[in-house]
């Protein structure tokens, strides 16, 4: 019961069996505290309360039923194409919430399509996962960011390079969904090569030979094809991070915005079915507990999530 509704809720707790519990309790504190910092900003998910249950720390939040990992890769399962107006919308969405979060100096190192969840009536951005988050500082590990979506820089292997990644790196990701979304598939993700190796020979050199596997026009052809969303994506995914466009910069670009506010309904009706349909696919990478509050059950119930990369 809140403000007198009954709303549905979920919550997450800190038990993962592929993580060491003393790391999987020090992630979710200091997802709290990054929450807790965050809180009131439209486009970053609400904690509603936090609990222990069964000697875990558990956090109460909004059910958000989607995510963007269901909207990008469902499309693939379609002849057309997402609407380029929710692709603008939500690249503005996050931008907004990053915005926010760098002005407090704070990184969130793991943007993926699964951690930017969607309001069910509106598709509103609302981004999650603060586990990863820290404050900016002149020393950072580089075990962070989903390889799909990580930039250039934290494949240095050069310790002293690594340390001094910047807010950048969670530009470097938004480029990548908005890639992700018009090809429909996890672009710098291959069987065959690896992400760095397909990063640094598409995006790190611009001496393509027209015929080469490594020419953007066959790596993202539809993207290379869409002058509107090239111009947000590429300046996103600089090689150098120093050049790489930021949040604040994406937030005043007119034209963009411009695009965003031309949503319809209809648009939004399409999105749903892109997520609605097509193969099941999982939306998290590991074997996961959740806490689903049921209202007129009044209770809290564990339902184990196995989730494996069906990409």
């Amino acid at each position: 019961m809140l403000d007198g509704e009954h709303l549905p809720f979920s919550a997450s707790t800190a038990r993962n069996t592929s993580t060491p519990p003393v790391s999987m309790m020090d992630s979710t504190v200091r997802e709290l505290s990054c929450l807790s910092a965050l809180r009131g900003h439209p486009n970053i998910v609400e904690t509603l309360d936090c609990f222990l249950h069964d000697g875990e720390i558990s956090t109460l939040m909004p059910y958000l039923p989607l995510t963007l990992f269901e909207v990008i890769y469902q499309g693939r399962y379609h002849s057309g194409l997402l609407p380029i107006t929710f692709i603008s919308r939500f690249s503005l969405e996050i931008a907004d919430a990053l915005s926010y979060m760098h002005g407090l100096n704070m990184i969130h190192r793991d943007l993926t399509p699964a951690n930017v969840l969607l309001t069910a009536d509106t598709l509103t951005v609302k981004v999650a996962d603060m586990g990863l988050s820290r404050y900016a500082a002149k020393s950072m590990s580089s075990g962070l960011v989903t390889e799909s979506y990580r930039a250039p820089e934290l494949f240095d292997t050069k310790k002293e390079r690594i340390a001094q990644y910047t807010c950048a790196i969670d530009m470097w990701s938004l480029g990548v969904l908005i890639v992700d979304a018009m090809e429909s598939t996890m672009t710098f993700h291959s069987k065959n090569f690896p992400t760095y190796k397909i990063i640094k020979e598409t995006l790190g050199r611009d001496d393509h030979d027209e015929e080469s596997i490594w020419n953007p026009m066959h790596v993202m052809p539809t993207l290379m094809r869409c002058t509107a969303v090239k111009r947000i994506a590429l300046p996103l995914l600089q090689y150098d991070p120093k050049r790489r466009l930021t949040a604040r910069t994406l937030l005043d670009d007119s034209r963009w915005k411009r695009i965003a506010t031309a949503i319809t309904d209809v648009d939004i009706d399409r999105v749903k079915r892109y997520a609605a349909t097509g193969q099941p696919l999982c939306w998290a990478h590991s074997v996961v507990p959740y806490l689903y509050y049921t209202p007129d059950v009044g209770s809290l119930n564990v339902k184990r999530v196995n989730c494996a990369d069906s990409i």
